[in-house]
């Protein structure tokens, strides 16, 4: 871990954000999705399948992407800390592409559930 990591300004906002987006996913998640409402979940939506257009799955296909997303954030700060002592244009681009990851993982985690 270089010493000057977390002294740069826009890395430290982008952890931040990244920390504030794992806590929301990951939260949404564990909070809105209940498995007594239905044994079987919706995991995918498919239009181009004959019959239904909704995939189902179990459970643990929601609770995969909370351990995605912490994945993703424990990576992409890992690999951003790692790049910053060769260059800071590629660690800012690391931060920036698992902000953009967490914000989309939360969206389609939310929809699917929202779907149940």
């Amino acid at each position: 871990m270089p010493k000057k990591f977390f002294h740069d300004r826009l890395v430290l906002l982008l952890t931040t954000v990244v920390a504030v987006l794992l806590v929301v996913g990951v939260s949404a998640i564990m909070l809105r999705f209940d498995v007594s409402k239905n044994p079987t979940t919706i995991v995918a939506y498919r239009p181009n399948i004959s019959g239904a257009s909704y995939l189902s799955g179990k459970p643990i296909d929601i609770y995969s992407l909370a351990v995605f997303m912490v994945l993703i954030s424990f990576g992409g700060v890992v690999l951003g800390a790692r790049t910053y002592a060769a260059r800071r244009s590629i660690a800012i681009f690391m931060l920036s592409s698992t902000v953009l990851l967490l914000i989309l993982a939360t969206r389609v985690a939310w929809s699917i559930i929202s779907l149940q």
